[in-house]
């Protein structure tokens, strides 16, 4: 069984996230990488093009992004943040990858 695990600053993002946003953030995050395999590349799923210290992986759902790496069974959320044109925003501030 597959685990996803969200670092702690991903977890204050989260919980910071506006209230119905949470259950697409979360259902997005069993379907695709608990229930679907985290490395198979999808129309919105993929692995990153650059190398990042951040992640490997990036995950899109709607406007939202979310970055991780796979460790196994463990997938580790390391960022999560929203799209806004260029930009991605995460926890508040602009966060170049």
């Amino acid at each position: 069984m597959r685990t996803v695990e969200l670092t702690a600053d991903t977890l204050r993002h989260y919980k910071a996230l506006p209230k119905a946003v949470r259950p697409l953030i979360k259902e997005a995050l069993r379907l695709h990488l608990v229930r679907d395999d985290p490395t198979r590349t999808t129309k919105n799923k993929f692995r990153l093009r650059r190398a990042s210290e951040y992640a490997d992986y990036e995950l899109r759902i709607e406007n939202w992004r979310v970055f991780y790496r796979v460790e196994g069974d463990l997938v580790i959320v390391t960022l999560l943040g929203e799209k806004r044109g260029d930009l991605l925003i995460v926890g508040g501030e602009e966060l170049v990858l």
